[in-house]
């Protein structure tokens, strides 16, 4: 193999293993605040139904409604999957906008995982 493709092809290498990690303290960072509001959303979600005395269809009609409004609020961000987007977004300085660390411990990782990458490119 020439020297160029094994140069070529450790980049890629190390540039995919960065994203992995990142994407892994992204997901560990993150996901646990995640699935804490969503908690705190379901409980919401019941005490409206009791207040309001909305039906289970009418409910997910105002949720669809709610989410046709705001696609990209619907599912989870932080699993694993999610959280290697978002870092690719955030080493090629993308930034879509529809994601971002809620904690402060991800935002600071984002920043650092920012600069990294950034001067790894």
């Amino acid at each position: 193999m020439k020297k160029q493709n094994v140069r070529t092809l450790s980049l890629i290498l190390c540039m995919f293993s960065y994203l992995l990690v990142g994407a892994a303290v992204f997901d560990a960072l993150e996901s646990e605040t995640e699935s804490s509001r969503r908690r705190i959303l379901e409980q919401k979600r019941g005490e409206m139904k009791k207040k309001y005395r909305f039906s289970e269809d009418d409910y997910r009609e105002i949720e669809r409604v709610v989410l046709q409004a705001e696609p990209h609020r619907a599912g989870r961000q932080w699993k694993f999957a999610g959280s290697f987007y978002f870092a690719i977004t955030v080493i090629t300085t993308i930034g879509y906008g529809h994601a971002a660390p809620g904690t402060d411990a991800g935002k600071v990782f984002c920043m650092f995982t920012l600069f990294s990458g950034f001067l790894s490119l």
